[in-house]
């Protein structure tokens, strides 16, 4: 699953907004992450991916494992409006 925005926020304030969008998935998704550099490593119980943060977008790349993958709507959706809401 690969959900990109753009933002006109700064690096150093996407990356703030992005520890904020991690630190919500973590939360309901039971995930943990950590930064490595620019981008933002997610793990969890059959999630694996990371966020990069650049001048002028976000990117999450994510790979759900064969379960979660049957919820993948579910799972973008609630992804996508904790993205909108942190970015705005």
């Amino acid at each position: 699953m690969n959900i990109r925005r753009s933002h006109q926020l700064g690096i150093e304030e996407a990356r703030s907004r992005a520890s904020e969008i991690a630190e919500h998935l973590d939360r309901q998704f039971s995930l943990t992450s950590r930064w490595q550099g620019d981008r933002l490593l997610v793990s969890g119980n059959g999630v694996n991916g990371h966020l990069v943060v650049a001048e002028e977008s976000i990117e999450l790349d994510v790979r759900l494992g064969f379960a979660l993958k049957l919820m993948e709507g579910p799972i973008r959706s609630a992804i996508e409006s904790t993205i909108d809401e942190h970015l705005t």
